[in-house]
């Protein structure tokens, strides 16, 4: 199992939140190329469930393109949001992602 905080950004900015994410954007992130560099690394060792996480990853304007790329690399993708930003458009695209699992943090 990969925990991959994949963006310090949020729209909330809770006390407990022990990514000590708030409203970015942050310099020296990941960016999309660089993040499916990962995945491709990831994918040639081994196939985990990988959480995508934060901050808030549905802030990340590239999220449904990251989760198209893992699914078709085989890996098994489950999300850590906030559910603020989930719409039922959202909703749906996650699940024609095929992402297994939300977690609501």
């Amino acid at each position: 199992m990969v925990a991959w905080e994949l963006t310090r950004n949020c729209n909330l900015n809770c006390v407990h939140c022990r990514a000590a994410a708030s409203k970015g954007p942050y310099d020296g992130e990941l960016t999309l190329q660089q993040c499916k560099q990962v995945i491709d690394q990831i994918s040639a060792f081994s196939s985990p469930t990988i959480i995508l996480t934060g901050g808030e990853p549905l802030l990340r304007p590239d999220i449904f393109d990251l989760i198209e790329y893992g699914t078709r690399k085989g890996l098994r993708l489950v999300m850590a949001i906030n559910g603020t930003l989930l719409t039922e458009e959202k909703a749906r695209k996650l699940r024609e992602g095929d992402i297994r699992r939300i977690f609501w943090v």
